[in-house]
C-alpha cells in the first residue's frame, strides 16, 4: 500500500474485545477513522490526548488535507476570519491573514498533524470502497478499492462535505475541443492569459475565481444560474505586534469572530420568529452591492431576490467590481448546450471560449456523498440508501440508529458557518462513546432508537422555523436542501446550543451491549 512520510504503521495490539480468528485474517484496529482531512485529523488528535492510540486514518489520496489539499485554484482563500477557522487548542498559528489563503489552511492541516504525531497513523493510498457490520463478531470490515480488508470495531466517517466535485449536466460538454476543468481539479499547467473564458457558476468558488481569471483572460464570460449575496470582506495583513504575540491575539480575534458567528446563525435559524432582522442586513448588503457595479441592469442580475441565508453568503472587495472591466460580462440565460467551440444560450447567443471553467460545487447532500462509500448495516440495510428511501436524519451529526459502532464527523443537520466549531462538538460526543465503550469492555454500542427519534423528529420540526424553510429560498438553488425538500445540511441550532448538549448528553443515550473482561485498549 502506498504511504506518505512517516506513515503506515500499523498497530495490533491485542485488543481484549477481538476475537483470535479476526485478528488472524486481517489487520485489526480499535478504530478506523476514513478521512485524513480536517475532521479525519481532528479526531486522530481528541484519540491521542485521551490515550487511545490503535486506530488509524485512511486516506485515498498521497497528502492530507482534504478539502484544502484539492482546492488550489487561484484566489482559495477561508470564508471567514483564519482564527475561528482551527482548532480551539491550536489557535497561535502565524497567519498572514484575516483570512488565510489556502495554501496556509493547508499548512495548518500539516503542522496540526505533525505537532500531535498523526501521521504515523495515516495510510495513504487507501480509498474505501464499502464497510460492512460483522452482528456475529460486532466489527466492521472495510473493504478497500484495491480488495485488501480492514477490520475494526469502531469506524468514523470523516470524508466531509466538499470531496465529490458536482459536474454539470449540459448537453455536449464532452465535445469541447477546449480546455475544461473543475474549481477542486485547477490545471496550473494551463496558461489563461490571452483566453478567452466562461465560468458556470457563481457560487463561493466562483466569487474567489473570476477577479483572478478576470485579470489574465481576455474575455471572461460568467454563466449564472442563481446570483449570490456578497457582504464586503474587511481582509488584512496581520501586523507585526500579532506575529510576536500569536496565541493571545489569536484567542482574542476568536472571542470576536466567534460570537459574531453564534449571532449570525442565531438570526437565520430563528428566521420565523425575527424575520425582521434579517430583511434590515440583507437590504444593507444589496444596497452595497448595487453600488459596486456601474452598469444598472448587470447590478440588477447580481442582487438576490431570495432571502439572506437561503445559500450560503460570500465575502469579497473584488467579485461585483470585477464587472466593471470591459473584458468581462455576465451571462443570465442557460446553457442550452455547449459546442466544440463555445457555449450557446437559451436565447441563442453563441460565446466562444478556449477554456470552460467548473465552479459548480460539490455533492453534498447527495447520495453517495456523505460518506464516500458504503456503508452497510447489520441487518443489511445500507446508509445512503436508507436517506434516499426515507427522509435523512442523525444523532446529533454522529449516529444513525441501527448503524452500531459507526460515527459521522457530519451528519445530517449539523453544518454551519464554522467546520472547526462543528467538528470539536462532534469529536468530544464520539470520543465519550469510545471511552465509556472502553471503561465497559463492550462490544457493541448504538444510539438508543427512542432518543435517536426523539432527535431527528426534533430536528426536522426546528428546521421548519429556520431561513431554510420559513424564507424566500424557492429561487435559491441552495445545496442545504436535499432531495427530499429538507434542508437537512445546515443545524437547526446555533454551535453554542450544540456544544452545550453534546456535553450534556456525552454518551448516556446510547446503549452498550456485549461486554467482556476489561482490559488496556490504548495500543501504542
Amino acid at each position: 500500500m502506498a504511504t506518505g512520510d512517516g506513515a503506515g504503521i500499523r498497530v495490533n495490539k491485542p485488543d481484549p474485545t477481538r476475537d483470535d480468528e479476526a485478528r488472524q485474517q486481517s489487520a485489526y484496529y480499535q478504530v478506523l477513522i476514513v478521512g485524513a482531512g480536517i475532521s479525519g485529523i481532528g479526531i486522530g488528535i481528541s484519540l491521542r490526548k485521551h490515550g487511545i492510540k490503535d486506530f488509524a486514518l485512511l486516506e485515498a489520496a498521497s497528502d492530507l488535507g482534504g478539502t484544502w489539499r484539492d482546492n488550489t485554484y487561484p484566489g482559495v482563500a477561508v470564508d471567514i476570519p483564519s482564527t475561528s477557522y482551527c482548532f480551539s487548542y491550536e489557535t497561535g498559528f502565524a497567519w498572514s491573514r484575516t483570512y488565510a489563503p489556502g495554501r496556509e489552511v493547508q499548512n495548518y492541516i500539516h503542522h496540526c498533524a505533525n505537532k500531535y504525531d498523526i501521521g504515523r497513523h495515516i495510510l495513504y493510498g487507501s480509498r474505501v470502497r464499502r464497510a460492512q457490520f460483522d452482528p456475529a463478531r460486532n466489527h466492521w470490515e472495510v473493504q478497500l478499492v484495491n480488495g485488501e480488508k480492514l477490520l475494526a470495531r469502531f469506524l468514523v466517517a470523516a470524508t466531509g462535505l466538499f470531496s465529490s466535485p458536482m459536474s454539470p449536466d449540459i448537453l455536449g460538454l464532452d465535445e469541447f475541443k477546449g480546455t475544461v476543468m473543475h474549481s477542486a481539479l485547477w490545471k496550473h499547467d494551463h496558461d489563461l492569459a490571452g483566453h478567452r473564458v466562461g465560468v458556470i457558476g457563481t457560487g463561493a468558488s466562483a466569487v474567489q475565481i473570476v477577479p483572478e481569471v478576470a485579470a489574465q483572460a481576455s474575455a471572461l464570460t460568467v454563466f449564472q444560474r442563481t446570483p449570490i449575496y456578497v457582504a464586503p470582506r474587511f481582509d488584512f495583513a496581520h501586523r507585526p505586534i500579532e506575529a510576536r504575540f500569536p496565541k493571545v491575539v489569536g484567542r482574542l480575534r476568536r472571542l470576536v469572530s466567534e460570537f459574531g458567528i453564534e449571532a449570525l446563525t442565531s438570526v437565520a435559524v430563528n428566521y420565523a420568529r425575527f424575520p425582521s432582522i434579517t430583511r434590515v442586513i440583507q437590504s444593507l448588503i444589496q444596497r452595497w452591492m448595487r453600488r459596486q457595479v456601474n452598469d444598472e441592469i448587470t447590478a440588477k442580475n447580481l442582487i438576490p431576490t431570495y432571502d439572506l441565508g437561503c445559500k450560503r453568503p460570500a465575502t469579497s472587495s473584488r467579485y461585483l467590481s470585477s464587472f466593471n472591466k470591459e473584458n468581462v460580462k455576465l451571462e443570465v440565460n442557460s446553457i442550452a448546450r455547449i459546442t466544440q467551440t463555445g457555449a450557446v444560450c437559451s436565447d441563442g447567443t453563441l460565446h466562444d471560449l478556449d477554456t470552460i471553467i467548473l465552479a459548480t460545487g460539490f455533492q453534498t447532500t447527495k447520495k453517495g456523498n456523505v460518506p464516500t462509500f458504503d456503508v452497510v448495516g447489520p441487518d443489511g440495510q445500507e446508509l445512503s440508501a436508507l436517506w434516499d428511501d426515507n427522509r435523512l436524519g442523525s444523532y446529533a451529526g454522529i449516529a444513525v440508529s441501527g448503524f452500531p459502532n459507526f460515527f459521522l464527523t457530519a451528519g445530517p443537520y449539523s453544518g454551519g458557518f464554522n467546520w472547526f466549531t462543528m467538528l470539536e462538538t462532534h469529536t468530544k460526543q464520539i470520543r465519550a462513546c469510545i471511552l465509556e465503550a472502553q471503561a465497559q469492555g463492550a462490544k457493541r454500542i448504538d444510539v438508543d432508537p427512542k432518543y435517536y427519534d426523539n432527535y431527528v423528529h426534533l430536528m426536522w420540526k426546528l428546521s421548519e422555523g429556520t431561513v431554510f424553510k420559513s424564507g424566500n429560498c424557492q429561487a435559491a438553488h441552495s445545496y442545504y436542501i436535499d432531495q427530499h425538500g429538507d434542508a437537512s445540511l445546515p443545524a437547526p441550532r446555533t454551535p453554542n446550543w450544540r456544544a452545550r448538549y453534546a456535553k450534556l448528553k456525552g454518551a448516556s443515550e446510547f446503549r452498550f451491549s456485549a461486554t467482556s473482561d476489561r482490559d488496556d485498549w490504548s495500543g501504542s
